[in-house]
Protein backbone atom coordinates (compact mmCIF):
# COMPACT_ATOMS: atom_id res chain seq x y z
CA UNK A 1 0.00 0.00 0.00
CA UNK A 2 1.37 3.56 -0.98
CA UNK A 3 1.93 5.74 2.04
CA UNK A 4 1.99 8.72 0.33
CA UNK A 5 0.23 10.02 -2.28
CA UNK A 6 0.64 10.91 -5.97
CA UNK A 7 -0.52 13.97 -7.00
CA UNK A 8 -1.03 15.04 -10.84
CA UNK A 9 2.25 17.27 -11.49
CA UNK A 10 4.27 15.75 -8.47
CA UNK A 11 5.76 12.30 -10.07
CA UNK A 12 8.65 13.50 -10.07
CA UNK A 13 8.89 13.75 -6.53
CA UNK A 14 9.91 11.15 -4.09
CA UNK A 15 7.55 8.87 -2.70
CA UNK A 16 7.63 6.29 0.00
CA UNK A 17 5.97 2.93 -0.41
CA UNK A 18 5.28 -0.01 1.77
CA UNK A 19 5.04 -3.65 0.13
CA UNK A 20 2.99 -6.13 0.89
CA UNK A 21 5.02 -7.55 3.31
CA UNK A 22 5.93 -4.29 5.65
CA UNK A 23 9.27 -3.64 3.75
CA UNK A 24 9.52 0.37 2.07
CA UNK A 25 11.82 1.75 -0.28
CA UNK A 26 11.72 5.49 -1.50
CA UNK A 27 10.97 5.75 -4.70
CA UNK A 28 12.28 8.59 -6.56
CA UNK A 29 14.15 9.63 -9.70
CA UNK A 30 18.00 8.94 -10.13
CA UNK A 31 20.43 12.05 -10.85
CA UNK A 32 24.20 12.13 -11.22
CA UNK A 33 24.44 11.63 -7.45
CA UNK A 34 23.31 8.33 -7.61
CA UNK A 35 26.32 7.07 -9.32
CA UNK A 36 27.79 4.50 -6.40
CA UNK A 37 23.77 3.43 -5.06
CA UNK A 38 24.01 2.24 -9.28
CA UNK A 39 27.44 0.79 -9.64
CA UNK A 40 27.18 -1.08 -6.22
CA UNK A 41 23.74 -2.68 -7.30
CA UNK A 42 25.16 -3.57 -10.89
CA UNK A 43 28.06 -5.23 -8.72
CA UNK A 44 25.98 -6.88 -6.68
CA UNK A 45 23.35 -8.20 -9.43
CA UNK A 46 22.49 -11.42 -9.97
CA UNK A 47 24.16 -12.07 -13.51
CA UNK A 48 21.26 -14.06 -14.49
CA UNK A 49 18.99 -11.02 -14.11
CA UNK A 50 21.43 -8.76 -16.05
CA UNK A 51 21.27 -10.73 -18.86
CA UNK A 52 17.84 -10.65 -18.90
CA UNK A 53 17.62 -7.09 -18.10
CA UNK A 54 19.95 -6.23 -21.01
CA UNK A 55 19.29 -9.19 -23.00
CA UNK A 56 22.84 -10.19 -23.07
CA UNK A 57 25.82 -8.97 -21.63
CA UNK A 58 25.16 -5.52 -19.51
CA UNK A 59 27.34 -2.48 -20.71
CA UNK A 60 30.16 -1.58 -18.37
CA UNK A 61 28.76 0.30 -15.44
CA UNK A 62 30.50 3.44 -17.12
CA UNK A 63 28.16 3.74 -19.95
CA UNK A 64 24.92 3.33 -17.88
CA UNK A 65 26.56 6.01 -15.74
CA UNK A 66 26.79 8.14 -18.46
CA UNK A 67 23.65 7.60 -19.92
CA UNK A 68 22.26 8.40 -16.28
CA UNK A 69 23.93 11.73 -16.18
CA UNK A 70 22.82 12.50 -19.54
CA UNK A 71 19.21 11.71 -19.08
CA UNK A 72 16.65 14.76 -19.88
CA UNK A 73 13.87 13.86 -17.79
CA UNK A 74 11.51 13.75 -20.69
CA UNK A 75 12.90 11.60 -23.92
CA UNK A 76 15.19 9.23 -20.66
CA UNK A 77 14.08 9.12 -17.19
CA UNK A 78 14.63 6.63 -14.72
CA UNK A 79 13.51 5.97 -11.29
CA UNK A 80 15.26 4.08 -8.48
CA UNK A 81 13.98 2.00 -5.09
CA UNK A 82 16.02 2.84 -2.33
CA UNK A 83 16.09 0.96 1.31
CA UNK A 84 16.25 3.16 4.28
CA UNK A 85 19.92 2.14 4.56
CA UNK A 86 20.23 3.53 0.82
CA UNK A 87 20.88 0.87 -0.78
CA UNK A 88 18.81 0.83 -4.75
CA UNK A 89 17.08 -2.24 -4.99
CA UNK A 90 15.07 -1.43 -8.18
CA UNK A 91 15.18 0.64 -11.30
CA UNK A 92 12.32 1.74 -13.58
CA UNK A 93 13.51 3.36 -16.50
CA UNK A 94 12.13 4.18 -20.34
CA UNK A 95 13.13 6.18 -23.55
CA UNK A 96 11.92 7.87 -26.49
CA UNK A 97 13.63 9.02 -29.18
CA UNK A 98 11.40 11.95 -30.30
CA UNK A 99 8.32 13.27 -28.45
CA UNK A 100 6.13 10.65 -29.57
CA UNK A 101 3.63 8.69 -27.35
CA UNK A 102 5.35 5.80 -27.15
CA UNK A 103 8.76 5.04 -24.87
CA UNK A 104 10.58 1.28 -24.31
CA UNK A 105 10.59 1.04 -20.75
CA UNK A 106 12.50 -2.02 -18.92
CA UNK A 107 12.46 -2.59 -14.97
CA UNK A 108 15.59 -4.43 -12.97
CA UNK A 109 14.93 -5.52 -9.13
CA UNK A 110 17.78 -6.82 -6.78
CA UNK A 111 17.41 -10.48 -6.56
CA UNK A 112 16.80 -10.61 -3.45
CA UNK A 113 13.81 -7.83 -3.54
CA UNK A 114 11.94 -9.97 -6.36
CA UNK A 115 8.31 -11.51 -5.23
CA UNK A 116 7.27 -8.43 -3.02
CA UNK A 117 5.69 -5.99 -5.32
CA UNK A 118 8.62 -3.67 -6.06
CA UNK A 119 8.59 -4.24 -9.80
CA UNK A 120 5.04 -3.44 -9.90
CA UNK A 121 5.15 -0.58 -7.31
CA UNK A 122 8.26 0.83 -9.94
CA UNK A 123 6.15 0.61 -13.34
CA UNK A 124 3.01 2.10 -11.81
CA UNK A 125 5.16 4.85 -10.81
CA UNK A 126 6.97 5.13 -14.00
CA UNK A 127 3.63 4.98 -15.80
CA UNK A 128 2.59 7.86 -13.54
CA UNK A 129 5.79 10.28 -14.55
CA UNK A 130 5.35 8.92 -18.65
CA UNK A 131 1.82 9.94 -18.18
CA UNK A 132 2.58 13.10 -17.10
CA UNK A 133 5.57 13.47 -20.23
CA UNK A 134 2.35 12.61 -22.73
CA UNK A 135 3.67 8.88 -23.37
CA UNK A 136 0.03 6.85 -23.39
CA UNK A 137 2.13 3.48 -24.46
CA UNK A 138 5.01 1.59 -23.22
CA UNK A 139 6.48 -0.86 -25.15
CA UNK A 140 8.70 -4.00 -24.20
CA UNK A 141 10.95 -6.14 -25.36
CA UNK A 142 12.38 -9.46 -23.36
CA UNK A 143 13.49 -12.50 -23.95
CA UNK A 144 10.94 -15.33 -24.13
CA UNK A 145 12.30 -17.29 -20.76
CA UNK A 146 12.21 -14.30 -18.32
CA UNK A 147 8.88 -15.36 -16.38
CA UNK A 148 8.88 -12.18 -13.89
CA UNK A 149 8.67 -10.00 -16.73
CA UNK A 150 5.63 -11.65 -18.15
CA UNK A 151 3.97 -11.79 -14.98
CA UNK A 152 4.50 -8.65 -14.16
CA UNK A 153 3.51 -6.90 -17.26
CA UNK A 154 0.46 -9.13 -17.52
CA UNK A 155 -0.81 -8.57 -14.02
CA UNK A 156 0.05 -4.95 -14.63
CA UNK A 157 -4.00 -4.93 -16.55
CA UNK A 158 -2.37 -3.15 -18.92
CA UNK A 159 -1.01 -5.19 -21.93
CA UNK A 160 -3.08 -4.64 -25.39
CA UNK A 161 -0.43 -7.17 -27.62
CA UNK A 162 1.94 -9.41 -26.71
CA UNK A 163 3.70 -12.06 -28.48
CA UNK A 164 6.82 -14.39 -28.81
CA UNK A 165 9.55 -14.17 -31.69
CA UNK A 166 12.33 -16.33 -32.06
CA UNK A 167 12.60 -16.51 -28.72
CA UNK A 168 12.26 -12.99 -27.48
CA UNK A 169 9.04 -11.53 -26.25
CA UNK A 170 7.26 -8.54 -26.85
CA UNK A 171 4.80 -6.24 -25.32
CA UNK A 172 2.52 -3.00 -25.43
CA UNK A 173 0.91 -1.59 -22.44
CA UNK A 174 -1.69 1.06 -22.84
CA UNK A 175 -1.57 3.46 -20.04
CA UNK A 176 -4.51 5.08 -20.82
CA UNK A 177 -6.76 1.63 -19.69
Amino acid sequence: MTTATVQAGSAGAPVRIRLADGACVVIRRLDDSDGPALTAALESADPMDLRRRFMGMPPPASVLLARLRTADGVHDYALGAFTDAGRLVGVAQFDRADDAPTAEFAIEVANDWQRRGLGSRLLERLAVVAGELGITRFTATYYADNLPVRRLLHESGHVIASGFDQGEGYAVLDLTA
